[in-house]
């Protein structure tokens, strides 16, 4: 039975229903009966503000505006690019253009938004005339997602202001996530805000780098900065998010190195070999982990019972990278009747390789060398589609990989890299190691950007990862705990 206004609340909290969950239930109503009001009085707004673009500044306006807003690229105006959620709200209230297009002499460098309010205003419904003015004065800005309530809406956090507000987004919020970056032009009009301009891909934390380098540059001017001068750096806005977009939708091939830090470069050393059993006994040390009865398990022999054929890795002791590695594999060595083949992934290995076999193996001789780059082979791989030998090889993998005894080595292995994490120095800190990046506030926001980027891409990941590992790492950082 619902409460009275006067009766004590039902959540326990010792507080009349009127002063407690009936307020709580009230804010939301009325907030959506205004955002009702807005989305009513703005429907049809942004054709009415393109036709009076087109005949108050010239047909050409659009096309000077997406100039600028992909910032002189030379990339070609689409009306269906994915762009334009975002740019279209930047043209009607944020460019200005240089002439009017109907007289290069009739100077008019107000926004179509103002230009509009100054012709129509009288005339225009309150509510839709107050909007269109927050609109030209809201500054584009980047936002952390705080909280969501998926269908409803989310708390973003403005990064350049650090001032937060809950955002009333029923379509956006279905697939959003706390700890996402939105790059948009945010506008409030009472107690509702509302996106009018966001862009079509929510930006992943570890972006933020970027963004805090920008806020720094900012605040030498201003702290906290006005939305004036918010606006004077749109541009640098801009340039960030179309770095961004373009490195999540068009990245560029990745620079791979192994595990010595070497370039990969794949080759194959083929060497013609006087007889398997020899070169064998010459080369058996470099697999450091194994006895020659355990290599000799999976070997081939002839009729006569002469080895024929034999595979094992090339190892070294440890690992530079990785202190908790006992061994570092350097190549596959391949033997079979009078050839040798080394697989290994780098120039550096290869040189290695051909040094060794001198003086362990002197009566090898060198053949040749097949080498093929990471890119190479993907393309490859891509055109020629799934192999049957390729198929049966994903099956085992996966097979492998979902086996209890697999996932749990490969949650040891991520738990021990996230305990030696905050202790690396890393790039993106400028050289620091988490532990010394938190002592400053930029710092301390990286890091938990780059913990949430952690845990945003682990929900993917198979195996899952252990919700415990990043707890643990957020303790051990002194960061707040996720829900």
């Amino acid at each position: 039975m619902k409460p009275g206004r006067n009766d004590p609340c039902l959540c326990g909290s010792g507080k009349k229903y009127k002063q407690c969950c009936l307020q709580a239930q009230e804010v939301p109503q009325a907030e959506d009966f205004l955002w009702h009001q807005l989305r009513h009085v703005i429907k049809g707004l942004p054709e009415k503000l393109l036709k009076f673009s087109a005949k108050h500044f010239g047909p050409e306006a659009v096309l000077e505006a997406w100039e600028d807003f992909t910032l002189w690229s030379e990339e070609e105006f689409d009306p269906h690019t994915p762009h334009m959620q975002l740019f279209m709200p930047w043209f009607f209230y944020n460019w200005h253009p240089e002439f009017s297009g109907i007289d290069e002499n009739d100077q008019d460098e107000r926004t179509t938004g103002q230009a509009f309010l100054d012709k129509y205003a009288k005339q225009l419904e309150p509510l839709l005339k107050r909007y269109i003015e927050q609109c030209c004065v809201a500054p584009f800005s980047f936002y952390d997602i705080v909280s969501v309530r998926p269908g409803d809406g989310f708390v973003l956090r403005d990064i350049l202001t650090d001032t937060e507000c809950y955002v009333t987004e029923h379509s956006g919020s279905v697939h959003a996530q706390a700890g996402q970056i939105v790059f948009g032009k945010l506008v409030k009009v009472d107690h509702v805000a509302i996106l009018e301009a966001s862009a079509p891909t929510f930006l992943p934390p570890i972006e933020k780098f970027s963004i805090l380098e920008l806020r720094q540059e900012i605040y030498e001017l201003e702290n906290p900065p006005t939305q004036a001068l918010l606006n004077e750096y749109e541009f640098e806005m801009l340039a960030i998010y179309h770095e961004v977009y373009d490195e999540l939708h068009n990245p560029p091939m990745p620079e791979l190195s192994n595990t010595d830090g070497d370039p990969m470069v794949f080759q194959k050393l083929i060497y013609d070999i006087p007889s398997p059993q020899a070169t064998f006994a010459a080369l058996k040390p470099l697999c450091t982990n194994s006895t020659e009865d355990e290599l000799l398990e999976d070997a081939r022999f002839d009729a006569n019972g002469e080895l024929y054929s034999i595979e094992f890795p090339w190892l070294k002791k440890s690992n530079a990278r990785h202190k908790s590695w006992d061994n570092t594999v350097l190549g596959q060595i391949k033997i079979k009747n009078h050839q040798l083949t080394v697989e290994v992934n780098s120039e550096e290995r290869a040189h290695k390789f051909q040094q060794l076999i001198k003086k362990l193996h002197p009566e090898a001789r060198y053949k040749t060398s097949v080498i093929e780059s990471p890119q190479s082979m993907l393309a490859q791989a891509e055109n020629e589609g799934e192999t049957a030998r390729s198929r049966q090889h994903r099956e085992e993998l996966e097979e492998l990989n979902n086996s209890p005894e697999m996932q749990e080595q490969v949650m040891e292995f991520i738990r021990e890299h996230y305990h030696q994490w905050p202790k690396e120095k890393l790039p993106i800190l400028g050289g620091k190691t988490p532990l010394q990046a938190i002592k400053t506030k930029n710092g301390r926001e990286m890091v938990e950007a780059l913990v949430r980027d952690f845990e945003l891409r682990s929900l993917n990941s198979n195996p899952p990862v252990d919700p415990s590992i990043f707890a643990e790492l957020r303790k051990r950082l002194g960061l707040q705990a996720t829900d």
